[in-house]
């Protein structure tokens, strides 16, 4: 069996440059996770070489051989100021995660929603409940509002190796790559005036263009030295380093 997670933070991670999604890694691992697995789903298809190569990681149907992950959300407003100990029982659905993040969420003058670090909250995942922690000296106020995520990771049934989960990576690359080529508000057309020249815009998308082909052209030689590789070890077993 091979975590989701393992491959996500071992052989995906390093294709991203994203500070936001490193902050969130941070303040919030759990929907960091959620996020990353958003990306990395649409992966996995990709790797396609050899011909059964989604069968032994995702299976059919019938057998499946791929356990998606468990996420959850949950926004509580207290309704009353809490000057003790409480706790919050969640229903059915709230219960089983092992990653757990809470976050006081409040609203600027602009109507943006931002999400604070607090502390002094945990979460017990056999009783499916949250503990918030308040005395006389420092209280939570009425309406205050807590964003609570919730994680269970995934897996492959298989163990994957090392090839395997590099491939992986580099699938997951593509993604990405491809994900920030189609952002709406750097391929739109401009209005140019005397304040605002756009420059070299068709150039960007040509580079764009070349380097995720190249990206595409690693990853299917990277998948033919991997079938290829499958062929010998089968052929010739050798015990240990030649």
């Amino acid at each position: 069996m091979t975590p989701i997670l393992k491959v996500i933070t071992e052989y995906c991670d390093v294709y991203v440059d994203d500070i936001n999604l490193q902050t969130l890694a941070v303040e919030d691992k759990p929907l960091y996770a959620r996020r990353m697995w958003g990306y990395f789903r649409a992966a996995i298809p990709l790797f396609s070489l050899p011909a059964n190569i989604q069968l032994y990681l995702v299976g059919t149907k019938d057998n499946p051989k791929l356990t998606d992950p468990v996420y959850g959300n949950l926004t509580y407003t207290t309704t009353e100021d809490i000057t003790d100990t409480f706790t919050l029982t969640l229903d059915e659905n709230g219960k089983g995660y092992d990653l757990f993040c809470c976050r006081l969420r409040e609203v600027d003058d602009f109507d943006n929603v931002i999400l604070l670090p607090t502390s002094g909250i945990s979460y017990d995942k056999d009783a499916g409940t949250v503990t918030f922690t308040a005395t006389p000296e420092n209280p939570i106020p009425k309406g205050t509002t807590f964003d609570m995520d919730f994680y269970t990771d995934g897996s492959f049934a298989e163990t994957l190796t090392p090839e395997e989960m590099h491939i992986l990576g580099l699938c997951f690359q593509i993604v990405w790559q491809t994900r920030f080529m189609n952002d709406w508000l750097s391929n739109v057309s401009k209005v140019e005036d005397k304040s605002f020249f756009e420059q070299n815009r068709a150039n960007k998308i040509k580079a764009d263009t070349e380097r995720l082909r190249e990206m595409r052209t690693i990853l299917a030689e990277e998948m033919r030295r991997y079938e290829q590789n499958l062929y010998f070890r089968k052929t010739f077993p050798t015990r240990g380093l030649i």
